[in-house]
């Protein structure tokens, strides 16, 4: 035999190869989904307004749930979680985490979990002292079980992938959100949809981010409740029962739902009024986000933060105090699937640092999913200016007025690494 017939013998092998169905598969996007209800076994009282005092909820309006999407392509998996909670800290997430890597000790997950941050969810999940203020006395049972349905979810998810594509879309609200901190402050109006759609062009998962505070429910209200993001999410699901609908909450941290009618009626409100421009979004059906859609690209980073320094107008708690009550690193994902990228921040980050992260993302040449609430929670991340205003929101910036710009800048670097 040739050396020349060696070199075309080889080249055949290697296109053969490349065409082959386990080569092609190892190339496509696949998508995973599965959701679980987050309702715990026993009573507990709900997260969001320390004026409840702990006590516990009287029912369930509408349950909470998990709902996981899995995305794997080229041997990376990652999974995105959105949680009818109220924040995600570090506890649950490693607790989450440790599950899942333990089922695929050979597949690591890069995992991005997420809270709706509704006010109206189960409480007594949080072991902090400021957490248990909010959330009143922990309970591990409760613990346990978020635990173990939000990591079951993301396994499910997993089990049963499919090829896909993705799809992008952005439009404007009008009337659904303001600014809580000045009435003349930055709003962000817009609402981003990533839809991902099987080989028969039906949509599979639609990933929904607006940035207005889940919180039309007020302290009054003692029954569990995913609030809108829990009527959007149920409203897009019946329109299509072969579709799972994500929340994730983007730039809230100064952003307030325009409430009007009682009780439960904002909620609806906002939520079917999401639900029908979502509709309208698909029905258009964007375009697909071209032949770079399977690429998967991820970072991570464990960042350390400034020293925390709690205030209460005026007042500052000795720097010790502070530091035994607040945390002192931050974990930040940026996931890039294709040309969606996804940020992943552990806070309630104002409009102006959001629009900044979507801007610089959006220069790099991709389309930018918000997530807050994501892996961990740190309090509120404003920019410098705002966190001199004897505000709420200032108060709850546990770690200064560097940290929300330098969070910034650290995801801008990740953006980059992504490329």
């Amino acid at each position: 035999m040739t050396r020349d017939t060696l070199a075309c013998g080889f080249l055949l092998f290697l296109v053969t190869g490349l065409c082959s169905p386990i080569a092609a598969q190892e190339r496509q996007l696949l998508v995973g989904t599965a959701k679980l209800e987050l309702t715990p076994p026993v009573k507990t009282p709900l997260a969001g307004y320390s004026r409840r005092r702990g006590r516990l909820a009287t029912g369930v309006h509408d349950p909470p749930f998990v709902r996981a999407v899995v995305l794997r392509s080229r041997s990376t998996t990652v999974a995105l979680a959105s949680c009818d909670l109220l924040i995600i800290d570090e506890h649950l997430f490693e607790a989450v985490a440790e599950r899942v890597n333990a089922a695929f000790s050979q597949e690591p997950f890069v995992l991005l979990i997420t809270a709706t941050h509704t006010h109206s969810g189960p409480g007594a999940y949080g072991k902090t002292f400021l957490e248990k203020l909010s959330m009143g006395h922990f309970d591990p049972r409760v613990f346990e079980f978020l635990a173990k349905q939000i990591a079951q979810a993301i396994l499910d998810a997993s089990a049963q992938m499919q090829p896909a594509t993705t799809r992008y879309a952005t439009a404007s609200t009008t009337g659904l959100v303001a600014n809580r901190m000045r009435p003349e402050g930055v709003v962000d109006p817009d609402v981003a949809v990533c839809a991902l759609y099987d080989q028969h062009e039906r949509p599979v998962a639609v990933i929904v981010q607006f940035g207005a505070h889940p919180t039309t429910l007020g302290s009054w209200n003692r029954e569990l409740s995913a609030d809108y993001p829990g009527v959007l999410t149920r409203a897009l699901e019946e329109r299509d029962p072969s579709v799972m609908c994500l929340f994730v909450a983007g730039a809230v941290g100064d952003q307030a739902p325009v409430k009007t009618g009682e009780g439960f009626e904002p909620s609806q409100r906002i939520g079917k009024a999401l639900a029908a421009l979502v509709g309208t979004l698909l029905e258009e059906r964007p375009p697909d986000e071209g032949p770079e859609m399977d690429i998967i690209k991820s970072q991570q980073r464990t960042v350390p933060l400034p020293q925390g320094r709690i205030r209460a107008g005026s007042f500052r708690l000795p720097g010790w105090i502070s530091r035994l009550l607040v945390d002192d690193d931050a974990t930040l994902t940026v996931i890039r699937v294709g040309n969606v990228l996804m940020m992943g921040l552990p806070c309630d980050v104002s409009a102006e640092l959001g629009l900044e992260l979507k801007r610089s993302a959006r220069e790099a040449g991709y389309r930018p999913l918000l997530v807050g609430f994501a892996n961990d929670y740190i309090g509120y991340c404003l920019p410098e200016h705002l966190y001199w205003t004897d505000t709420y929101e200032a108060s709850m910036a546990f770690n200064g007025p560097t940290t929300g710009p330098m969070l910034v800048e650290t995801l801008k670097q990740m953006i980059d690494a992504v490329r």
